[in-house]
């Protein structure tokens, strides 16, 4: 009986490791599948500046052609809002400047005067109502994550809402993806993805230093 007991015992430690393996593999895998671009010669600084700098003077001319030019079509374009307490977002195949989302809140005119400049992105205070620093900014230090928490809230209240493979798409994207704030009166921020070689703009943040809900 003993012996049967140590048998067991160890066919139970075979069977829990093989799991855990399986399940170490799957997260490596996962991780393998999620490609970091990081701009480290000038000529990729230059690319990657390139496609900001055009979108932002797009958006500043409300022009559709030149701005969905930097949008993928196997991407599209997400649109991050909040239309009450909480952020939200839809995913476009393009920007139409004269349909703005959400449509009680137009695209607005806006001029700068900030060169671009790659470092640690702004934070908006509420309470004051100011930027702790102000200018045009990308970080490749690190990545965006708002659409993955937002799915992941709104997923905690409609299960349907999101498959996993949603999920895991938003995540992939935003890994591969930066950040960037130009800090007008009406702030303009967008997500810069590496996809097939270029970049291309794939988010558009209209939340983010929104104090009004």
């Amino acid at each position: 009986m003993i012996k049967n007991w140590i048998v067991g015992l160890s066919i139970l430690s075979f069977v829990l490791g093989a799991c855990n393996q399986k399940g170490n593999k799957s997260q490596e895998e996962k991780k393998d599948s999620v490609t970091v671009v990081s701009p480290q010669t000038v000529e990729e600084h230059n690319e990657l500046s390139d496609v900001i700098t055009r979108f932002v003077r797009a958006y500043a001319s409300k022009d559709n052609a030149k701005a969905n030019a930097l949008i993928h079509p196997d991407l599209g374009i997400y649109i991050i809002y909040r239309p009450g307490a909480a952020d939200t977002f839809v995913r476009l195949d393009s920007l139409d400047f004269s349909r703005p989302v959400p449509e009680v809140f137009d695209y607005p005119d806006i001029t700068y005067d900030y060169v671009l400049t790659y470092e640690k992105l702004p934070t908006f205070d509420c309470g004051t109502e100011k930027w702790d620093k102000t200018g045009f900014f990308c970080d490749t230090t690190s990545h965006p994550n708002q659409l993955s928490n937002i799915a992941a809230f709104e997923d905690e209240f409609d299960e349907d809402k999101f498959s996993e493979e949603d999920l895991v798409i938003l995540e992939k994207g935003e890994q591969e993806s930066y950040r960037v704030i130009l800090t007008t009166t009406e702030p303009l921020i967008f997500h810069v993805r590496k996809y097939q070689g270029k970049w291309y703009v794939t988010t558009l943040d209209r939340a983010y230093a929104g104090c009004d809900a």
